[in-house]
């Protein structure tokens, strides 16, 4: 059986997370192109895809079990 660690996202740096990942542009464009209107992040983390997708226009929903992280997002997204 595989033993899982708790994450604790208030130890880790925001620098590495912050920019979207290049696969995520790609996506982005495409999804553009089609006229999709929805993005869903599962475990979106601090939310850098989230961010990206909703500043082009997405209706974004981002669900991750991280509290912290959570909450991280929402700050962001008010900004």
């Amino acid at each position: 059986m595989v033993k899982s660690k708790e994450w604790n996202w208030a130890t880790v740096t925001d620098e590495i997370w912050n920019e979207p990942s290049e696969d995520s542009y790609y996506y982005l464009h495409r999804w553009m192109e089609k006229k999709f209107e929805r993005f869903l992040d599962l475990g979106c983390g601090l939310g850098r895809h989230s961010i990206l997708f909703a500043k082009n226009g997405f209706l974004t929903d981002s669900i991750d079990l991280s509290p912290y992280a959570v909450e991280q997002l929402t700050q962001k997204a008010k900004e």
